[in-house]
């Protein structure tokens, strides 16, 4: 091979690498405010068992999942009581656009307690 060309083996390399850094841009800060949620969600289930914590439980993560980038309907964010226990629930879709194609990434975070 002559100095200054590049060969096969190395281009298709590169063009994987290229590829998953593209695809790690598109898909990671979802699963990132994914994970970032999960202990608002525990916190706002230990908070809601409380006399007249619901309230204030359902404001704070309405709050952090706000600073967390989304922009939630009451109806996906849930307190449900379920015999003993409390179940906090947050559901949301995650739109990833590529070209010609988009991913619908579906989230959901519960967490239980028992009720006092």
């Amino acid at each position: 091979m002559a100095p200054g060309r590049i060969g096969l083996g190395a281009l298709l390399f590169l063009l994987l690498v290229a590829t998953g850094i593209y695809l790690a841009v598109k898909f990671v800060p979802a699963y990132w405010t994914y994970l970032s949620l999960q202990d608002p969600v525990k916190e706002a289930a230990m908070a809601a068992v409380g006399p007249n914590g619901e309230d204030k439980a359902r404001a704070e993560l309405l709050r952090r999942v706000r600073e967390a980038g989304l922009d939630l309907a009451d109806e996906d964010i849930q307190f449900i009581r379920e015999g003993s226990q409390l179940v906090v629930r947050i559901s949301w879709v995650a739109p990833v656009e590529l070209p010609r194609v988009r991913y619908d990434l579906h989230f959901r975070i519960e967490q239980r307690r028992p009720l006092p």
